[in-house]
């Protein structure tokens, strides 16, 4: 029944947006415009890890299949002014067979993707400058398809990163000042962002970022960002937890006459700041030309465009967690190239077969595992040598994969536009993928760890858009 009513949701909301019609985006004031999709997906993770019945293994060809609709809309109540929302339906479900449990799981959810106001500040002229406030889809770098755009997809302390397949962006909250401008062959933008956490703990904490990039002729494309995360917080006890668990030896001193040895503590904190920096290079650009022409054609518009991204997650080192003289953490952040991943990616040119074909790698260098759990869990800042059953994991090649570092990712992203709003994606690879779960269905035993940590794990999805605008 939950399905029927899920397609039954998918069908309105499409019927919806056929009747009003595709209203062009235009300058004007008092004009709106709607658009959306239809997306039907289908996936199988050959070799995975999975969590199930409390027991970590490894399982072949497990299927996940969502079904999604998205409801946009843009409206311009002044010719400077302009109001975005979007919706989204889910409903995913996956099927599980193991020795110890066997059947499939379905779950659904309805959220606001987007909600923003966008003002703007200064329109005509060499520099434009806009506000924005709300719920904003953020990308700072265009050609990513899976993996990369570090900064805003990352934990700090603890270190993780997340990814969403065909949603290469993050979800941010809070004010965005962004300006532009320079000619064809030099251009330059900045965005200043002040940012409130809502989607893991330490909720609503402040944090400030900055990005900036430059465009060389449409041949080069640099830019470098900084995220001071969680600079401020709504609760310090809960942004840097004064107790025994959070707490490490900073220094020690021997008092020769006492006889015993003086500590100076501190705590973990969530607090950290992030430094990222991409480059994108299109060498094919002059050879390119006009799209029209016979080399546009066959490079396509991204075709050959090299890309790269290199993020440092929290500058600052804490050396292993020790409480009461024991070490209870034998980790810690003491190493800054653990914290130091980085991506490279091509557009690989294939003449009308493929809209986009790219691929990705990714090294992941922290020794410990990919996953949330301390956050959502035990909201602590510490680094996961621990997976949510709190088996310790050894120096030894244990089943949450940690041993195998660094960890090296990879996507293959290929799309392709059938007829006109009609579209398929597929991608194969391994990357972050998590069993998604809305969170008042998780329990004890959700497994908040990626699921491919192995080098011969990975999977594939395939995705049919049907979208209106």
């Amino acid at each position: 029944m939950r399905s029927i009513g899920g397609v039954a949701v998918i069908i309105c909301i499409l019927t919806c947006m056929a009747r009003t019609g595709a209203a062009e985006d235009t300058a004007g004031a008092g004009t709106i415009s709607i658009a959306g999709a239809g997306e039907l997906e289908t996936s199988e993770l050959m070799r995975a890890r999975v969590l199930s019945g409390n027991i970590n293994s490894t399982q072949f060809h497990l299927w996940m299949n969502h079904l999604l609709a998205t409801l946009n809309f843009e409206a311009r109540p002044l010719e400077y002014a302009k109001l975005r929302g979007s919706f989204e339906f889910r409903e995913y479900t996956y099927f599980i067979s193991t020795t110890y449990n066997q059947g499939d799981f379905l779950y659904q959810e309805f959220f606001v993707r987007e909600a923003q106001g966008i003002l703007s500040l200064i329109r005509n002229g060499p520099v434009s400058l806009e506000l924005a406030v709300g719920l904003m889809p953020y990308k700072y770098n265009p050609e990513v398809r899976d993996l990369g755009e570090f900064l805003f997809r990352s934990g700090t302390y603890p270190f993780y990163l997340l990814n969403e397949f065909n949603r290469p962006f993050a979800r941010l909250t809070g004010l965005r000042l962004g300006a532009k401008g320079g000619s064809e062959n030099l251009s330059w933008k900045f965005d200043g962002l002040a940012l409130t956490e809502r989607e893991l703990r330490p909720f609503w904490d402040f944090s400030f970022a900055a990005i900036a990039g430059v465009n060389f002729m449409k041949m080069v494309d640099i830019g470098a960002g900084v995220d001071f995360a969680h600079c401020i917080s709504v609760d310090s006890r809960l942004t840097s937890p004064d107790t025994n668990v959070t707490q490490y030896v900073k220094d020690s001193v021997y008092d020769a006459g006492l006889g015993v040895w003086q500590y100076d503590y501190g705590h973990y904190t969530f607090k950290g700041t992030k430094l990222m920096a991409h480059a994108t290079i299109d060498p094919l650009r002059t050879l390119r030309g006009d799209r029209e022409s016979f080399i546009g054609q066959l490079f396509g518009e991204n075709g050959g465009k090299i890309y790269g991204e290199w993020a440092i997650i929290g500058l600052e080192n804490y050396p292993a967690n020790r409480s009461n003289l024991q070490v209870t953490n034998p980790f810690g952040y003491d190493k800054l190239n653990q914290k130091m991943p980085w991506m490279a990616g091509i557009n690989i040119p294939l003449w009308k077969l493929l809209d986009v074909c790219s691929f990705e790698l990714e090294r992941y260098p922290s020794p410990n595992p990919n996953t949330t759990s301390p956050v959502i869990v035990d909201g602590f800042p510490l680094p996961p040598y621990y997976d949510n059953l709190n088996r310790l994991n050894s120096a030894t090649k244990y089943d949450t994969g940690m041993a195998y570092v660094p960890r090296w990712y990879w996507s293959l992203y290929m799309k392709k536009q059938i007829v006109k709003n009609f579209s398929v994606v597929y991608q194969m690879g391994r990357d972050h993928v998590r069993w998604e779960m809305p969170l008042n269905y998780q329990t004890a035993d959700y497994d908040y760890e990626e699921t491919m940590v192995r080098p011969n794990e990975w999977g594939w999805r395939l995705r049919f858009i049907i979208s209106f605008n």
